[in-house]
């Protein structure tokens, strides 16, 4: 398959790890989870087309809580965003307009969640994707 455009899948699970590029889960795909401090991890897995590979593609993740701020789990405290940038070298032997998998992890240990609605936002370049829990 040949991709023009990324694409972003977003889902929780209770934990995940990679092996051999493959995503490993266990508990995903919860969309409810218990108020207090809580240990899960995010799995973002992206699509990168040939075109956006051997450059630099800003990326973000931010948790929105809401009202449609950035969740911040005590007043003193940042809120939960993360800034970063991908660099995906493309293989020699990759054929021309190939796509490409990149599996992204990003755990939480004790992450204070106060009752609401929230919605975890991933942005790759021009391109969003969000995905949504409640936390009771």
């Amino acid at each position: 398959m040949t991709a023009i455009e990324p694409s972003i899948l977003i889902i929780t699970a209770d934990a995940a790890s990679v092996s051999d590029g493959k995503i490993n889960m266990l508990g995903g795909g919860w969309t409810h989870i218990s108020a207090g401090a809580a240990n899960f991890t995010l799995v973002v897995r992206l699509d990168i087309p040939w075109t956006m590979t051997n450059q630099q593609i800003p990326w973000t993740l931010s948790l929105i809580d809401q009202d449609g701020k950035l969740y911040r789990p005590e007043p003193n405290l940042d809120p939960v965003r993360i800034e970063a940038e991908l660099n995906l070298e493309r293989p020699d032997n990759a054929p021309e307009g190939s796509s490409f998998d990149v599996p992204l992890l990003f755990p939480f240990v004790g992450l204070p969640l106060r009752q609401g609605s929230y919605e975890w936002v991933f942005t790759l370049a021009h391109l969003q994707a969000s995905y949504s829990f409640q936390v009771l």
